[in-house]
């Protein structure tokens, strides 16, 4: 009855704190909106690319259709034609209208082709002993693609996209090359009547995300920020938490709930029950942004992944270690303003190096490695197996197993630190 008396009372005490509210449930999620706004294409840009392409082709034949139908394929470059000059294509893209720039000659696939034909023709004459030169010799420099790129494109980018191309281009003269073979194979024995040989490539790649059960979710920034800020919102109720602590304490109320019959303990539990139910009230309400809010400002939909009981497990165990540092803070500090700064600076240092901020993924390899000291980061790596790898308990577990003994240790903390002032 004594843990149903604190709980009410930490309630009674919570709801006329109208700026905890607001730091409790606005906070996160006008957060949610704004960053989630703010990172959308850049999270776009890792996941679903949109690189703006120039293509000048003055060539207009089987080349450039083949190359240019090969770059739509790939899903990866938003293609503009223009039928310009080289010094206007060098212009655009050190403009930064566009991130790269293809110039296609006059008669290139013409001149692949005769090419094509004289390397079969000499390839023959090798076997039949015939030296003579070939019929139609074509200077290479006639087939020379030009690549413009905009000067603020990384070094790695730029040799990417740049094999890339020349692979396309690289399948385009073998087809060729075995077009000419064909061709001369029929000039050499007119009665036969052979079938067309397939140029299709005899090795193939296939792609997908390695996850569990079969999942094919991809990386979003609703899903990095919706939980990301979750947490963020759940380890600063260590200021109305602390906040608490400290009004009991120098108004006299925690002596007098010390007199009272039964354990401390009780009023203890009474308010890390209370702030873990709260905890999961901000959990449910992030879900239901991400769920129904934010794909009606054309974000991405929340997919919250099949294992729910594990979600919840996973947010109930984020609120026991936000609820431990809460009773931490409040316990050593000496008053409300001191446990407000040190509160919200600790929580924007553990948001900050725990991939709140910026995603571990784009950390440099140093901050990668000291992110693992973050208890926000525990939680995010949790909610991440769930969203984007559809792990179940097992999976999870270690990243459980840590926020399980944060809690343990920051509460245990708060026990001894109060009994040392107490035997003051």
């Amino acid at each position: 009855m004594k843990l149903l008396y604190s709980i009410y009372k930490e309630y009674k005490v919570l709801i006329r704190d109208k700026a905890g509210l607001a730091i409790i449930f606005l906070m996160p999620t006008v957060l949610i909106f704004i960053i989630t706004l703010i990172q959308d294409s850049t999270f776009k840009s890792v996941t679903e690319a949109s690189v703006p392409l120039l293509i000048v082709d003055r060539d207009n034949d089987s080349l450039s259709i083949t190359l240019q139908k090969s770059l739509e394929k790939s899903h990866f470059f938003h293609i503009t034609k223009k039928f310009i000059s080289n010094q206007e294509a060098k212009n655009e893209i050190a403009n930064g209208k566009y991130l790269i720039g293809i110039v296609i000659p006059e008669k290139t696939s013409e001149n692949l082709r005769i090419k094509s034909a004289d390397r079969i023709s000499t390839l023959l004459n090798n076997f039949t002993g015939d030296t003579a030169k070939p019929v139609n010799p074509i200077d290479t420099s006639h087939l020379k693609l030009q690549l413009y790129f905009d000067p603020i494109t990384k070094s790695s980018f730029k040799t990417t996209i740049s094999n890339s191309i020349s692979s396309i281009i690289s399948q385009i003269e073998m087809q060729n090359m075995m077009i000419s073979l064909n061709n001369k194979m029929l000039e050499n024995f007119p009665y036969s009547n052979p079938k067309p040989l397939n140029t299709a490539p005899l090795v193939t790649t296939s792609e997908e995300y390695a996850s569990f059960n079969n999942s094919t979710i991809i990386p979003n920034s609703v899903q990095h920020n919706v939980p990301a800020w979750t947490l963020f919102a759940m380890f600063f109720i260590c200021i109305p938490l602390a906040g608490n602590i400290i009004k009991e304490r120098t108004d006299g109320s925690a002596f007098r709930l010390l007199t009272m019959p039964g354990s401390y303990i009780y009023v203890i539990f009474g308010k890390m029950i209370t702030y873990i139910i709260i905890n999961l009230i901000q959990f449910a309400l992030m879900l239901c942004v991400g769920l129904f809010i934010l794909p009606l400002l054309g974000l991405p939909q929340l997919n919250v992944g099949d294992n729910f009981f594990v979600l919840i497990l996973v947010a109930f165990s984020a609120g026991l270690a936000a609820t431990g540092f809460g009773l931490l803070v409040g316990t050593i500090s000496n008053s409300h303003d001191q446990a407000s700064l040190f509160g919200a600076i600790f929580v924007i240092i553990l948001a900050a190096i725990g991939g709140v901020w910026v995603p571990t993924f784009v950390m440099p390899s140093m901050m990668k490695h000291l992110s693992v000291i973050s208890p926000l980061n525990w939680g995010l790596e949790a909610f991440y197996g769930i969203f984007l790898r559809n792990f179940g308990l097992k999976q999870i577990l270690p990243e459980l197993i840590k926020l399980w003994m944060f809690f343990v240790l920051t509460t245990i903390g708060s026990f001894l630190y109060q009994k040392k002032i107490r035997m003051k």
